[in-house]
Protein backbone atom coordinates (compact mmCIF):
# COMPACT_ATOMS: atom_id res chain seq x y z
CA UNK A 1 0.00 0.00 0.00
CA UNK A 2 1.48 3.24 -0.77
CA UNK A 3 -0.14 6.83 0.37
CA UNK A 4 0.26 9.70 -1.75
CA UNK A 5 -0.72 13.35 -1.26
CA UNK A 6 -1.56 16.10 -3.37
CA UNK A 7 -4.30 18.66 -3.88
CA UNK A 8 -8.08 18.33 -3.47
CA UNK A 9 -10.13 19.79 -5.88
CA UNK A 10 -13.14 18.25 -6.20
CA UNK A 11 -14.85 16.08 -3.12
CA UNK A 12 -15.80 12.76 -2.65
CA UNK A 13 -14.43 9.16 -2.60
CA UNK A 14 -13.35 7.05 -5.38
CA UNK A 15 -12.68 3.59 -5.82
CA UNK A 16 -11.81 1.69 -8.85
CA UNK A 17 -8.60 -0.09 -10.81
CA UNK A 18 -6.06 2.15 -12.18
CA UNK A 19 -6.71 3.28 -15.90
CA UNK A 20 -3.01 4.77 -16.73
CA UNK A 21 -2.99 6.90 -19.75
CA UNK A 22 0.47 7.99 -20.81
CA UNK A 23 1.45 7.74 -24.37
CA UNK A 24 3.39 4.48 -24.10
CA UNK A 25 6.46 4.40 -26.72
CA UNK A 26 5.14 2.72 -29.79
CA UNK A 27 8.17 0.51 -30.77
CA UNK A 28 8.73 1.28 -34.76
CA UNK A 29 10.89 -0.66 -37.15
CA UNK A 30 12.15 2.20 -39.24
CA UNK A 31 13.20 0.00 -42.09
CA UNK A 32 13.59 0.72 -45.69
CA UNK A 33 11.92 -1.39 -48.55
CA UNK A 34 12.25 -3.13 -51.48
CA UNK A 35 10.71 -2.06 -54.57
CA UNK A 36 8.87 -5.43 -54.87
CA UNK A 37 7.41 -4.47 -51.51
CA UNK A 38 5.44 -1.10 -52.21
CA UNK A 39 2.22 -3.04 -53.49
CA UNK A 40 2.16 -4.54 -49.96
CA UNK A 41 3.18 -1.82 -47.49
CA UNK A 42 0.70 0.52 -49.55
CA UNK A 43 -2.27 -2.18 -49.06
CA UNK A 44 -1.25 -2.68 -45.14
CA UNK A 45 -1.66 1.20 -45.02
CA UNK A 46 -5.13 0.96 -46.86
CA UNK A 47 -6.35 -1.72 -44.55
CA UNK A 48 -5.20 0.05 -41.58
CA UNK A 49 -6.70 3.15 -42.39
CA UNK A 50 -10.31 1.50 -42.55
CA UNK A 51 -9.64 -0.25 -39.85
CA UNK A 52 -9.08 2.57 -37.45
CA UNK A 53 -11.76 4.91 -39.20
CA UNK A 54 -14.54 2.10 -38.65
CA UNK A 55 -13.23 2.15 -34.53
CA UNK A 56 -13.56 6.16 -34.89
CA UNK A 57 -17.07 5.43 -36.32
CA UNK A 58 -17.90 3.09 -33.87
CA UNK A 59 -17.16 5.56 -30.95
CA UNK A 60 -19.00 8.51 -32.54
CA UNK A 61 -22.23 5.99 -32.33
CA UNK A 62 -21.76 5.78 -29.10
CA UNK A 63 -21.36 9.66 -28.64
CA UNK A 64 -24.61 10.21 -30.47
CA UNK A 65 -26.06 12.34 -27.53
CA UNK A 66 -22.93 14.31 -26.86
CA UNK A 67 -22.50 16.97 -29.10
CA UNK A 68 -19.08 18.19 -28.03
CA UNK A 69 -17.67 14.59 -28.15
CA UNK A 70 -19.21 13.45 -31.26
CA UNK A 71 -17.20 16.68 -32.66
CA UNK A 72 -13.97 15.72 -31.43
CA UNK A 73 -14.05 12.40 -33.30
CA UNK A 74 -15.18 13.68 -36.36
CA UNK A 75 -12.61 15.79 -36.65
CA UNK A 76 -10.10 12.87 -36.35
CA UNK A 77 -12.08 10.98 -38.96
CA UNK A 78 -11.98 13.76 -41.15
CA UNK A 79 -8.44 14.61 -40.64
CA UNK A 80 -7.60 10.28 -41.67
CA UNK A 81 -9.84 10.58 -44.61
CA UNK A 82 -7.93 13.83 -45.94
CA UNK A 83 -6.62 13.11 -49.67
CA UNK A 84 -3.32 14.69 -48.99
CA UNK A 85 -2.76 12.81 -46.05
CA UNK A 86 -2.98 9.75 -47.36
CA UNK A 87 -1.74 10.77 -50.77
CA UNK A 88 1.35 11.50 -49.07
CA UNK A 89 1.92 8.56 -47.35
CA UNK A 90 1.76 6.41 -50.25
CA UNK A 91 4.13 8.47 -51.76
CA UNK A 92 7.28 8.08 -49.26
CA UNK A 93 6.31 4.31 -49.37
CA UNK A 94 6.45 4.18 -53.16
CA UNK A 95 8.81 7.12 -53.89
CA UNK A 96 10.93 6.99 -50.79
CA UNK A 97 10.64 3.18 -50.20
CA UNK A 98 9.97 3.44 -46.61
CA UNK A 99 7.97 1.39 -44.49
CA UNK A 100 4.59 1.88 -43.52
CA UNK A 101 5.56 2.41 -39.95
CA UNK A 102 8.62 4.95 -40.89
CA UNK A 103 6.39 6.83 -43.68
CA UNK A 104 3.69 7.37 -40.97
CA UNK A 105 6.13 8.36 -37.98
CA UNK A 106 7.84 10.68 -40.60
CA UNK A 107 4.75 12.31 -42.79
CA UNK A 108 3.09 12.85 -38.52
CA UNK A 109 6.11 14.49 -37.10
CA UNK A 110 6.52 16.97 -40.14
CA UNK A 111 2.78 17.95 -39.79
CA UNK A 112 3.69 17.95 -35.97
CA UNK A 113 6.83 20.11 -36.13
CA UNK A 114 4.31 22.83 -38.84
CA UNK A 115 2.26 23.02 -35.98
CA UNK A 116 4.46 23.55 -33.15
CA UNK A 117 5.96 26.43 -34.92
CA UNK A 118 2.98 28.42 -34.83
CA UNK A 119 2.70 31.74 -33.07
CA UNK A 120 -0.15 30.80 -31.56
CA UNK A 121 -1.21 28.62 -28.42
CA UNK A 122 -3.75 26.97 -29.05
CA UNK A 123 -2.94 26.08 -32.77
CA UNK A 124 0.52 24.59 -32.17
CA UNK A 125 -1.10 22.60 -29.20
CA UNK A 126 -3.16 21.12 -31.92
CA UNK A 127 -0.95 19.25 -32.96
CA UNK A 128 -1.62 16.56 -30.29
CA UNK A 129 -4.76 15.72 -32.57
CA UNK A 130 -2.03 14.50 -35.09
CA UNK A 131 -0.11 12.75 -32.54
CA UNK A 132 -3.00 11.07 -31.17
CA UNK A 133 -3.87 9.59 -34.55
CA UNK A 134 -0.62 8.79 -35.13
CA UNK A 135 -0.98 6.57 -32.10
CA UNK A 136 -3.68 5.26 -33.08
CA UNK A 137 -2.65 4.75 -36.46
CA UNK A 138 0.86 2.85 -35.22
CA UNK A 139 -0.40 1.00 -32.62
CA UNK A 140 -2.92 -1.02 -35.28
CA UNK A 141 -0.28 -1.30 -37.62
CA UNK A 142 2.48 -2.10 -34.87
CA UNK A 143 -0.65 -4.74 -33.21
CA UNK A 144 0.50 -2.70 -29.96
CA UNK A 145 -2.46 -2.19 -27.33
CA UNK A 146 -3.12 1.83 -27.39
CA UNK A 147 -3.95 3.46 -24.32
CA UNK A 148 -6.93 6.31 -24.95
CA UNK A 149 -9.89 7.60 -23.45
CA UNK A 150 -12.34 5.93 -25.39
CA UNK A 151 -12.72 2.67 -23.15
CA UNK A 152 -12.98 4.09 -19.51
CA UNK A 153 -16.23 2.46 -17.58
CA UNK A 154 -17.22 3.29 -14.34
CA UNK A 155 -14.57 1.16 -11.98
CA UNK A 156 -11.64 3.10 -13.81
CA UNK A 157 -9.61 5.83 -11.70
CA UNK A 158 -7.39 8.08 -14.63
CA UNK A 159 -4.80 8.48 -13.84
CA UNK A 160 -2.90 11.39 -16.13
CA UNK A 161 0.29 13.97 -16.30
CA UNK A 162 -2.40 16.20 -17.22
CA UNK A 163 -5.93 17.01 -18.54
CA UNK A 164 -7.13 19.06 -20.70
CA UNK A 165 -10.85 20.81 -20.19
CA UNK A 166 -11.59 19.29 -23.77
CA UNK A 167 -10.72 15.80 -22.54
CA UNK A 168 -12.11 16.04 -19.58
CA UNK A 169 -15.80 16.65 -20.89
CA UNK A 170 -15.64 14.20 -23.22
CA UNK A 171 -15.14 11.31 -20.43
CA UNK A 172 -18.37 13.35 -18.94
CA UNK A 173 -21.08 10.21 -20.04
CA UNK A 174 -18.42 7.88 -18.79
CA UNK A 175 -18.87 8.02 -15.11
CA UNK A 176 -15.76 7.24 -14.14
CA UNK A 177 -15.02 6.50 -10.22
CA UNK A 178 -12.07 9.12 -9.92
CA UNK A 179 -9.01 11.36 -11.69
CA UNK A 180 -5.92 12.11 -10.38
CA UNK A 181 -3.35 14.13 -12.42
CA UNK A 182 0.43 15.33 -11.95
CA UNK A 183 -0.50 18.82 -12.78
CA UNK A 184 -2.84 21.23 -12.21
CA UNK A 185 -4.64 23.44 -9.27
CA UNK A 186 -7.78 23.68 -7.07
CA UNK A 187 -8.76 26.42 -9.28
CA UNK A 188 -7.65 25.65 -13.26
CA UNK A 189 -10.56 25.23 -15.32
CA UNK A 190 -10.35 21.40 -15.25
CA UNK A 191 -10.54 21.54 -11.86
CA UNK A 192 -13.79 23.66 -11.84
CA UNK A 193 -15.26 21.02 -14.61
CA UNK A 194 -13.88 18.34 -12.49
CA UNK A 195 -16.26 19.72 -9.35
CA UNK A 196 -19.07 20.22 -12.14
CA UNK A 197 -19.00 16.65 -13.09
CA UNK A 198 -18.96 15.49 -8.81
CA UNK A 199 -16.13 13.86 -9.97
CA UNK A 200 -13.42 12.96 -7.44
CA UNK A 201 -10.40 14.44 -7.91
CA UNK A 202 -6.77 15.26 -7.09
CA UNK A 203 -3.99 16.95 -8.61
CA UNK A 204 -1.10 17.69 -8.12
CA UNK A 205 1.17 14.30 -7.29
CA UNK A 206 4.67 14.05 -9.31
CA UNK A 207 4.92 10.94 -10.93
CA UNK A 208 1.71 9.03 -10.34
CA UNK A 209 1.73 7.47 -13.68
CA UNK A 210 4.90 5.67 -12.80
CA UNK A 211 4.49 4.75 -9.20
CA UNK A 212 0.68 3.43 -10.22
CA UNK A 213 -0.02 0.16 -11.78
CA UNK A 214 -2.13 -0.37 -14.64
CA UNK A 215 -5.47 -2.30 -13.06
CA UNK A 216 -4.50 -2.19 -9.13
CA UNK A 217 -6.96 -0.97 -6.78
CA UNK A 218 -7.08 2.83 -6.34
CA UNK A 219 -8.58 4.89 -3.41
CA UNK A 220 -9.00 8.63 -4.81
CA UNK A 221 -9.99 10.82 -1.26
CA UNK A 222 -11.03 14.43 -2.63
CA UNK A 223 -12.03 15.42 0.43
CA UNK A 224 -8.16 15.36 1.90
CA UNK A 225 -6.60 15.09 -0.99
CA UNK A 226 -5.07 11.56 -1.19
CA UNK A 227 -4.58 9.03 -3.66
CA UNK A 228 -3.96 5.60 -1.82
CA UNK A 229 -2.66 2.68 -4.61
CA UNK A 230 -3.54 -0.92 -3.52
CA UNK A 231 -4.74 -0.45 -0.75
CA UNK A 232 -4.99 -2.80 2.24
CA UNK A 233 -8.11 -4.48 3.75
CA UNK A 234 -8.50 -2.89 6.51
CA UNK A 235 -7.75 1.31 4.57
CA UNK A 236 -10.33 -0.77 1.76
CA UNK A 237 -12.91 -1.35 4.14
CA UNK A 238 -12.94 2.19 5.94
CA UNK A 239 -12.92 3.80 2.63
CA UNK A 240 -16.00 1.88 1.49
CA UNK A 241 -17.66 2.61 4.36
CA UNK A 242 -16.86 6.59 3.86
CA UNK A 243 -17.88 5.82 0.36
CA UNK A 244 -21.36 4.88 1.85
CA UNK A 245 -22.27 7.31 3.85
CA UNK A 246 -21.47 9.48 1.36
CA UNK A 247 -23.83 7.88 -0.89
CA UNK A 248 -26.53 8.08 1.88
CA UNK A 249 -25.70 11.73 2.43
CA UNK A 250 -26.78 12.57 -1.10
CA UNK A 251 -30.07 10.34 -0.86
CA UNK A 252 -30.67 12.62 2.55
CA UNK A 253 -29.93 15.84 0.42
CA UNK A 254 -32.36 15.01 -2.08
CA UNK A 255 -35.02 15.96 0.40
CA UNK A 256 -33.91 19.66 0.57
CA UNK A 257 -34.53 20.19 -3.01
CA UNK A 258 -37.79 21.45 -2.83
CA UNK A 259 -37.04 23.19 0.38
CA UNK A 260 -36.36 27.24 -0.38
CA UNK A 261 -32.97 28.37 0.44
CA UNK A 262 -33.03 30.75 3.67
CA UNK A 263 -31.52 31.10 6.82
CA UNK A 264 -32.73 29.73 10.11
CA UNK A 265 -33.84 33.33 11.30
CA UNK A 266 -35.55 33.75 7.54
CA UNK A 267 -32.71 35.69 5.26
CA UNK A 268 -33.14 34.56 1.75
CA UNK A 269 -30.57 33.63 -0.24
CA UNK A 270 -31.06 32.92 -3.93
CA UNK A 271 -29.36 29.49 -4.67
CA UNK A 272 -28.47 29.48 -8.74
CA UNK A 273 -26.01 26.68 -10.68
CA UNK A 274 -22.73 27.62 -12.38
CA UNK A 275 -23.08 25.56 -16.22
CA UNK A 276 -19.70 24.80 -18.26
CA UNK A 277 -21.52 22.39 -20.83
CA UNK A 278 -25.23 21.78 -21.84
CA UNK A 279 -24.77 18.18 -21.06
CA UNK A 280 -25.21 19.30 -17.34
CA UNK A 281 -28.72 21.32 -17.58
CA UNK A 282 -30.36 18.14 -17.38
CA UNK A 283 -28.84 17.43 -13.91
CA UNK A 284 -29.52 21.59 -12.68
CA UNK A 285 -32.95 21.39 -13.63
CA UNK A 286 -33.36 18.47 -11.29
CA UNK A 287 -32.08 20.48 -8.67
CA UNK A 288 -35.12 22.82 -8.58
CA UNK A 289 -32.50 25.60 -8.54
CA UNK A 290 -33.21 29.37 -8.30
CA UNK A 291 -31.34 29.59 -11.73
CA UNK A 292 -28.49 29.86 -13.26
CA UNK A 293 -25.74 32.40 -11.89
CA UNK A 294 -23.29 31.81 -14.40
CA UNK A 295 -23.38 30.27 -18.32
CA UNK A 296 -19.85 29.74 -19.27
CA UNK A 297 -20.18 29.69 -23.17
CA UNK A 298 -16.53 29.00 -23.67
CA UNK A 299 -17.12 25.77 -24.89
CA UNK A 300 -18.48 27.08 -28.19
CA UNK A 301 -15.07 28.59 -28.88
CA UNK A 302 -12.29 26.38 -28.16
CA UNK A 303 -10.82 23.07 -29.36
CA UNK A 304 -13.25 24.35 -32.44
CA UNK A 305 -12.12 24.80 -35.96
CA UNK A 306 -15.16 27.10 -37.21
CA UNK A 307 -17.12 30.06 -35.15
CA UNK A 308 -20.40 29.22 -34.02
CA UNK A 309 -22.93 31.71 -36.10
CA UNK A 310 -25.59 33.59 -34.60
CA UNK A 311 -28.40 30.45 -35.29
CA UNK A 312 -26.24 27.75 -33.55
CA UNK A 313 -25.62 29.79 -30.37
CA UNK A 314 -29.21 30.89 -30.22
CA UNK A 315 -30.84 27.19 -30.33
CA UNK A 316 -28.55 26.13 -27.32
CA UNK A 317 -29.16 29.77 -24.85
CA UNK A 318 -32.51 29.24 -26.10
CA UNK A 319 -33.11 25.47 -25.09
CA UNK A 320 -31.12 26.29 -21.82
CA UNK A 321 -33.74 29.54 -21.20
CA UNK A 322 -36.66 27.23 -21.92
CA UNK A 323 -35.64 24.72 -19.53
CA UNK A 324 -35.05 26.96 -16.54
CA UNK A 325 -37.63 29.51 -16.67
CA UNK A 326 -38.97 31.23 -14.94
CA UNK A 327 -36.02 31.10 -13.19
CA UNK A 328 -33.12 33.66 -14.78
CA UNK A 329 -30.16 32.35 -16.73
CA UNK A 330 -26.68 34.68 -16.55
CA UNK A 331 -25.14 34.09 -20.01
CA UNK A 332 -21.43 35.42 -19.79
CA UNK A 333 -20.36 36.84 -22.95
CA UNK A 334 -16.56 35.24 -24.44
CA UNK A 335 -14.20 34.38 -21.57
CA UNK A 336 -11.31 33.14 -23.21
CA UNK A 337 -7.47 33.70 -23.24
CA UNK A 338 -5.17 33.13 -20.13
CA UNK A 339 -5.63 29.60 -19.76
CA UNK A 340 -8.56 28.90 -22.12
CA UNK A 341 -7.28 29.15 -25.91
CA UNK A 342 -9.01 29.65 -29.06
CA UNK A 343 -7.86 28.93 -32.44
CA UNK A 344 -10.67 30.90 -34.11
CA UNK A 345 -10.54 34.15 -32.31
CA UNK A 346 -6.65 34.15 -32.89
CA UNK A 347 -5.28 34.29 -29.67
CA UNK A 348 -1.34 34.92 -30.34
CA UNK A 349 0.93 33.81 -27.64
CA UNK A 350 1.74 36.04 -24.21
CA UNK A 351 4.65 36.97 -22.07
CA UNK A 352 2.07 36.80 -19.85
CA UNK A 353 -1.17 35.98 -20.62
CA UNK A 354 -3.86 36.21 -17.77
CA UNK A 355 -2.44 39.93 -18.23
CA UNK A 356 -3.24 40.10 -21.71
CA UNK A 357 -6.06 40.04 -24.38
CA UNK A 358 -8.67 37.88 -22.69
CA UNK A 359 -12.17 38.36 -21.31
CA UNK A 360 -14.30 41.67 -22.77
CA UNK A 361 -10.85 42.81 -24.32
CA UNK A 362 -11.40 39.90 -26.83
CA UNK A 363 -15.05 41.03 -27.55
CA UNK A 364 -14.07 44.72 -27.62
CA UNK A 365 -11.10 44.04 -30.33
CA UNK A 366 -13.12 41.32 -32.43
CA UNK A 367 -16.64 43.06 -32.53
CA UNK A 368 -18.10 41.65 -35.12
CA UNK A 369 -17.69 38.11 -33.39
CA UNK A 370 -19.11 39.48 -30.35
CA UNK A 371 -21.75 41.22 -32.16
CA UNK A 372 -22.76 37.54 -32.85
CA UNK A 373 -23.17 36.18 -29.52
CA UNK A 374 -24.78 39.27 -28.38
CA UNK A 375 -27.81 38.90 -30.94
CA UNK A 376 -28.17 35.57 -30.04
CA UNK A 377 -28.34 35.97 -26.44
CA UNK A 378 -30.82 39.00 -26.90
CA UNK A 379 -32.76 36.62 -29.58
CA UNK A 380 -33.15 33.59 -26.40
CA UNK A 381 -34.48 36.19 -24.34
CA UNK A 382 -37.86 35.70 -25.69
CA UNK A 383 -38.97 34.46 -22.41
CA UNK A 384 -37.88 37.50 -20.15
CA UNK A 385 -35.65 35.64 -17.95
CA UNK A 386 -31.95 35.72 -19.97
CA UNK A 387 -29.52 38.39 -18.43
CA UNK A 388 -25.98 39.13 -19.82
CA UNK A 389 -22.91 39.72 -17.91
CA UNK A 390 -19.42 40.59 -19.05
CA UNK A 391 -15.84 39.31 -17.71
CA UNK A 392 -13.15 40.52 -16.89
CA UNK A 393 -14.43 44.33 -16.46
CA UNK A 394 -11.36 47.13 -15.62
CA UNK A 395 -13.58 50.61 -16.17
CA UNK A 396 -16.79 52.28 -16.44
CA UNK A 397 -15.58 52.76 -20.19
CA UNK A 398 -15.53 49.56 -21.08
CA UNK A 399 -19.12 49.01 -19.48
CA UNK A 400 -20.42 51.96 -21.60
CA UNK A 401 -18.66 50.48 -24.61
CA UNK A 402 -21.01 47.28 -24.61
CA UNK A 403 -23.54 49.03 -23.57
CA UNK A 404 -23.60 50.94 -26.85
CA UNK A 405 -22.78 47.41 -28.68
CA UNK A 406 -25.98 45.77 -27.18
CA UNK A 407 -28.12 48.80 -28.43
CA UNK A 408 -26.83 48.52 -31.96
CA UNK A 409 -27.50 44.61 -31.68
CA UNK A 410 -31.04 45.59 -31.13
CA UNK A 411 -31.68 48.03 -33.69
CA UNK A 412 -29.69 45.79 -36.20
CA UNK A 413 -32.60 42.69 -35.39
CA UNK A 414 -35.41 45.13 -35.07
CA UNK A 415 -34.02 46.32 -38.54
CA UNK A 416 -34.27 42.84 -39.45
CA UNK A 417 -37.71 42.17 -38.73
CA UNK A 418 -36.39 40.05 -35.95
CA UNK A 419 -38.65 40.24 -32.54
CA UNK A 420 -36.98 40.29 -29.38
CA UNK A 421 -38.41 41.05 -25.82
CA UNK A 422 -35.61 44.34 -25.73
CA UNK A 423 -35.74 44.19 -21.72
CA UNK A 424 -32.53 42.13 -20.69
CA UNK A 425 -30.60 43.18 -17.42
CA UNK A 426 -26.70 43.68 -17.64
CA UNK A 427 -24.28 42.59 -15.16
CA UNK A 428 -20.60 42.61 -14.85
CA UNK A 429 -18.13 40.16 -13.64
CA UNK A 430 -16.39 41.76 -10.02
CA UNK A 431 -12.72 39.99 -11.14
CA UNK A 432 -9.85 42.44 -10.20
CA UNK A 433 -8.86 44.94 -8.18
CA UNK A 434 -9.82 47.77 -9.92
CA UNK A 435 -13.15 46.39 -10.66
CA UNK A 436 -14.20 45.99 -7.21
CA UNK A 437 -12.43 49.77 -6.00
CA UNK A 438 -14.65 51.16 -8.63
CA UNK A 439 -18.18 49.50 -7.81
CA UNK A 440 -19.38 52.51 -6.44
CA UNK A 441 -19.11 53.94 -10.13
CA UNK A 442 -19.93 50.66 -12.07
CA UNK A 443 -23.25 50.19 -9.54
CA UNK A 444 -24.92 53.10 -11.77
CA UNK A 445 -24.24 51.51 -15.02
CA UNK A 446 -25.59 47.89 -14.39
CA UNK A 447 -28.24 46.22 -12.79
CA UNK A 448 -26.53 42.92 -11.05
CA UNK A 449 -22.81 42.47 -9.52
CA UNK A 450 -21.17 38.94 -9.94
CA UNK A 451 -18.00 38.55 -7.83
CA UNK A 452 -15.51 36.12 -9.77
CA UNK A 453 -13.60 35.14 -6.63
CA UNK A 454 -11.26 32.85 -8.14
CA UNK A 455 -9.58 35.81 -10.37
CA UNK A 456 -10.10 38.47 -7.36
CA UNK A 457 -8.01 36.08 -5.46
CA UNK A 458 -5.77 35.88 -8.32
CA UNK A 459 -5.04 39.13 -9.49
CA UNK A 460 -5.43 41.32 -5.68
CA UNK A 461 -2.57 39.04 -4.38
CA UNK A 462 -0.40 38.64 -7.38
CA UNK A 463 -0.87 34.53 -7.26
CA UNK A 464 -0.82 32.60 -10.72
CA UNK A 465 -3.85 30.34 -9.88
CA UNK A 466 -2.58 27.79 -12.29
CA UNK A 467 1.26 27.53 -10.35
CA UNK A 468 1.67 24.93 -8.12
CA UNK A 469 4.76 26.50 -6.68
CA UNK A 470 2.82 29.68 -5.31
CA UNK A 471 -0.17 27.82 -4.27
CA UNK A 472 0.30 28.32 -0.58
CA UNK A 473 0.07 32.02 -1.18
CA UNK A 474 -3.81 31.77 -2.86
CA UNK A 475 -5.72 32.81 0.42
CA UNK A 476 -9.49 33.49 -0.14
CA UNK A 477 -9.29 34.84 3.04
CA UNK A 478 -6.38 37.44 2.91
CA UNK A 479 -7.75 40.69 4.25
CA UNK A 480 -7.18 42.59 1.21
CA UNK A 481 -9.56 40.02 -0.79
CA UNK A 482 -12.08 40.49 1.97
CA UNK A 483 -12.10 43.97 2.11
CA UNK A 484 -12.92 43.89 -1.76
CA UNK A 485 -15.53 41.84 -1.35
CA UNK A 486 -17.18 44.26 1.48
CA UNK A 487 -16.80 47.16 -0.53
CA UNK A 488 -17.90 45.76 -3.38
CA UNK A 489 -21.27 44.75 -1.37
CA UNK A 490 -21.66 47.82 -0.05
CA UNK A 491 -21.50 49.91 -2.77
CA UNK A 492 -24.01 47.45 -4.94
CA UNK A 493 -26.44 47.54 -2.22
CA UNK A 494 -26.65 51.67 -1.99
CA UNK A 495 -27.79 51.42 -5.54
CA UNK A 496 -29.82 48.14 -4.94
CA UNK A 497 -27.87 45.87 -6.98
CA UNK A 498 -28.37 41.85 -6.15
CA UNK A 499 -24.98 40.61 -5.26
CA UNK A 500 -23.70 37.31 -6.27
CA UNK A 501 -20.41 34.96 -6.07
CA UNK A 502 -20.30 32.68 -8.57
CA UNK A 503 -16.57 31.54 -8.01
CA UNK A 504 -14.82 29.23 -5.84
CA UNK A 505 -15.95 31.07 -2.09
CA UNK A 506 -19.60 29.94 -2.87
CA UNK A 507 -18.99 26.40 -2.54
CA UNK A 508 -16.50 25.89 0.17
CA UNK A 509 -18.28 24.93 3.75
CA UNK A 510 -15.90 27.41 5.45
CA UNK A 511 -16.83 30.06 3.72
CA UNK A 512 -20.40 30.47 2.92
CA UNK A 513 -21.48 31.42 6.14
CA UNK A 514 -18.78 34.35 5.84
CA UNK A 515 -20.47 35.52 2.12
CA UNK A 516 -23.87 35.43 3.86
CA UNK A 517 -22.27 37.60 6.87
CA UNK A 518 -20.73 40.04 4.09
CA UNK A 519 -24.21 40.85 2.58
CA UNK A 520 -24.38 38.57 -0.48
CA UNK A 521 -27.22 37.87 -1.86
CA UNK A 522 -27.03 35.15 -4.24
CA UNK A 523 -24.54 32.41 -4.71
CA UNK A 524 -23.88 30.08 -8.08
CA UNK A 525 -22.34 26.98 -7.60
CA UNK A 526 -21.45 23.83 -8.72
CA UNK A 527 -24.72 21.50 -9.98
CA UNK A 528 -22.64 18.35 -8.00
CA UNK A 529 -22.12 21.39 -4.62
CA UNK A 530 -25.86 22.78 -4.67
CA UNK A 531 -27.82 20.58 -2.29
CA UNK A 532 -24.24 20.70 0.04
CA UNK A 533 -24.29 24.29 -0.61
CA UNK A 534 -28.16 24.88 -0.05
CA UNK A 535 -27.81 22.39 3.68
CA UNK A 536 -25.29 24.70 5.10
CA UNK A 537 -27.38 28.35 4.69
CA UNK A 538 -30.50 26.02 5.81
CA UNK A 539 -27.99 25.54 8.80
CA UNK A 540 -26.78 29.48 9.12
CA UNK A 541 -28.04 32.23 11.07
CA UNK A 542 -27.97 35.64 9.47
CA UNK A 543 -27.82 37.61 12.71
CA UNK A 544 -25.12 35.67 14.06
CA UNK A 545 -23.25 35.28 10.20
CA UNK A 546 -23.21 39.34 10.47
CA UNK A 547 -21.86 39.23 13.74
CA UNK A 548 -18.74 36.86 12.30
CA UNK A 549 -18.28 38.59 9.40
CA UNK A 550 -17.89 42.28 11.31
CA UNK A 551 -15.14 39.83 13.52
CA UNK A 552 -13.28 38.60 10.31
CA UNK A 553 -13.01 42.38 8.89
CA UNK A 554 -11.01 43.55 12.28
CA UNK A 555 -8.65 40.65 11.85
CA UNK A 556 -5.11 41.10 10.64
CA UNK A 557 -4.07 37.99 8.56
CA UNK A 558 -5.54 35.07 6.95
CA UNK A 559 -4.02 32.62 9.12
CA UNK A 560 -6.68 34.03 12.03
CA UNK A 561 -9.63 34.42 9.87
CA UNK A 562 -8.90 30.94 8.67
CA UNK A 563 -9.22 29.55 12.54
CA UNK A 564 -11.76 31.60 13.63
CA UNK A 565 -13.98 30.54 10.54
CA UNK A 566 -13.44 26.82 11.72
CA UNK A 567 -14.25 27.25 15.11
CA UNK A 568 -17.28 29.43 14.16
CA UNK A 569 -18.27 26.86 11.23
Amino acid sequence: MKILSGIAVSPGIGIGHAKIIKQKLIEIDKHSIEQEDIHKEVERFEKSLIHVINDIDKLIDNYSNNKNNKQILTTHKMMLEDPELIDRIKELISKELMSLEKAIDFHFNEIVAFFNKMDNEYMSERSSDYQDLAYRLLAHVTDQKEDCLDDLDEDSILLMSDITPSKLTRIFKQHISGLCTEKGSKTSHSSIIARSMSLPTVVGIDHIVEQAKHGEIVIIDGNKGKIILDPDEKTLIYYREIWKKEEQKKIELQEIIDVVAKTKDGKRIKLKCNIEIPEELEQIASLNSDGIGLMRTEFLFIDKDELPDEDEQYQIYKEIANKMKPQQVIIRTIDVGGDKLSNILNISKEVNPNLGCRGVRISLRDQEIFKIQIKAILRANEFGNVAVMFPMISNVNEIRKLKSIIEECQAELSEAGVAINSVIKIGVMIEIPSAAINSDIFSKECDFFSIGTNDLVQYTLAVDRGNQLVADYYQPTNPAVLRLLNMTIVNGHEQNLSISVCGEMASEDNYIKLLIGLGVDELSVSPGRYLAVKEKILNCDYSKAKELAANVLGLASSNEIEEMLLKKN
